[in-house]
């Protein structure tokens, strides 16, 4: 008589995606508090060294630079108008390929998917 039963496939699958999702979660939102107070404090630091005068912005290459963005991007956008064909997705077999390999992955791993989906909306809840 064995005195532990490991609990069934499914269990252990539920069990496991539910706590990697709570971790990923919990850990999702702490780090990410932590990266947008670093972006504040980045940007601050910028701005008060350029009002010191310890940063000097090229404004002329930075409109040069855009300018030429522009252009491409102008030029780009007449060209995709003009021509009809290019409305169809030139990839668009990648993507439903992509597609259904993306659905037949959460189709076989349905319960560890699910749990780990639910894992981690609680773990960013409750952090």
């Amino acid at each position: 008589m064995k005195v532990f039963q490991p609990p069934p496939p499914s269990q252990q699958e539920i069990g496991m995606g539910a706590l990697a999702g709570i971790c990923s979660g919990y850990l999702f939102k702490k780090v990410s508090k932590y990266a947008a107070a670093t972006a504040v404090v980045g940007y601050i630091a910028i701005q008060g060294a350029s009002q010191a005068g310890y940063i000097k912005v090229n404004w002329k290459k930075v409109n040069d630079k855009i300018e030429d963005m522009k252009e491409d991007l102008t030029d780009e956008i007449s060209e995709i108008a003009l021509n009809e064909d290019t409305l169809v997705l030139e990839n668009e077999g990648k993507v439903v390929a992509t597609a259904r390999r993306v659905y037949d992955h959460l189709k076989h791993n349905a319960a560890t998917s699910g749990s780990f989906t639910a894992g981690f909306v609680l773990g960013i809840l409750f952090a």
